[in-house]
């Protein structure tokens, strides 16, 4: 009986990295055997799998539907009954034919449910994502075995009364990060010599907390008098919605493929990761693998991963984000020797070869 990969629900972020990742690994491997599984995947996925290279004729079949929340579906599989389904992250909100069926979770919301990023939400809102996350919970509390990207994960989820089945698998850092594959030149701005560049990599989402970065680049000028640029990796709507589209130190390159990754941060001289909710980002091991300072949000999910290696601030408070930017740079925090210890921290974790094979294990 075959298994059938499941990333029709994965449009945009990192659950599209994870994929693609996961993907291209099983696709390259000698040792697994792919010709009784079946892959779905969103177009967004067949675009980059393709751009990639990657060949997806080694599976049994190969479908590409995209799935939207719980009311824009497309077409699942007929006429088979898979003997497991693998979710790379749910939730989903429809049947899949499948006798097993193990989903990803990285749903920070349910797993930290008392999070200063409801904060930044209005009433209705809070409300709307309270109903909707509720549901979530539900529905992955329903699923017999659960796979999370890092240990603190697991213990929420246990504290909050899931019974599931939960395997730890840890997030990576692409083969690209490493000479395994050739990296794609980004369309980098030409800036400002001078200036230091922090770059952000992500999407506009709440609990990324972009919007602080906009008094934090005014407290830097006229408090501290110190310039720097922000490069995003959004697109002209999100850069028009946060108001960063007329701010002349605020640029993005658009959003990027897995292998214009590197080059982007060959390009920056930190990361800024102001995010106040996360399960596991692989911005700041990026990073860290490519020896860039990284300024974090503290928050367990970045500090129980790049330890004292990052410096830390108050997502909440600009100032105190701006004072460390300034610190950070005019004392020069940031050591070779500081910058080393990042690196082997990187280093540390799971390949994403590794990473695709206990993937791989769960599911057979």
């Amino acid at each position: 009986m075959s298994n059938l990969i499941f990333a029709g629900n994965l449009h945009a972020g990192g659950g599209v990295q994870v994929a693609i990742s996961f993907i291209q690994e099983i696709s390259q491997s000698d040792i697994i055997s792919k010709e009784n599984t079946d892959l779905l995947v969103s177009s967004r996925i067949d675009s980059e799998l393709a751009k990639l290279g990657v060949d997806t004729s080694c599976f049994k079949r190969y479908y590409v539907e995209d799935f939207f929340g719980a009311f824009r579906k497309g077409k699942i599989p007929s006429g088979s009954e898979y003997n497991t389904c693998f979710v790379v992250f749910g939730p989903i909100y429809y049947r899949l034919p499948a006798k097993r069926i193990i989903v990803g979770f990285a749903q920070p919301w349910i797993a930290y449910s008392k999070n200063d990023a409801y904060d930044k939400l209005s009433f209705l809102n809070r409300v709307k994502n309270k109903i909707k996350y509720k549901i979530q919970e539900l529905l992955f509390k329903n699923y017999e075995v659960l796979v999370v990207e890092h240990e603190h994960i697991k213990k929420a989820l246990v504290s909050k009364g899931f019974n599931n089945k939960i395997h730890v698998v840890s997030n990576t850092v692409s083969s690209y990060f490493d000479g395994g594959a050739p990296s794609i030149i980004c369309d980098f701005p030409i800036l400002d010599e001078d200036a230091p560049i922090l770059g952000f990599v992500g999407r506009n989402y709440t609990h990324k907390n972009l919007d602080i970065l906009g008094a934090v680049s005014d407290i830097l000028s006229e408090k501290f008098n110190f310039k720097v640029n922000f490069v995003f990796t959004l697109t002209a709507e999100e850069m028009q919605t946060l108001d960063f589209i007329d701010r002349k130190n605020f640029h993005s390159v658009g959003e990027l493929t897995i292998d214009q990754c590197p080059d982007f941060y060959h390009n920056i001289d930190a990361l800024i990761f102001p995010s106040m909710l996360e399960c596991f980002s692989a911005a700041p091991l990026e990073a860290m693998k490519m020896s860039v300072p990284v300024i974090a949000a503290d928050y367990p999910f970045v500090t129980e991963v790049c330890t004292d290696v990052a410096v830390y601030f108050d997502a909440t408070d600009a100032y105190d984000i701006a004072e460390k930017i300034y610190d950070s740079f005019e004392n020069k925090v940031f050591s070779s020797e500081r910058l080393e210890r990042g690196r082997s921290i990187s280093e540390s974790i799971p390949t994403p070869k590794q990473r695709a094979l206990h993937y791989w294990e769960i599911i057979n």
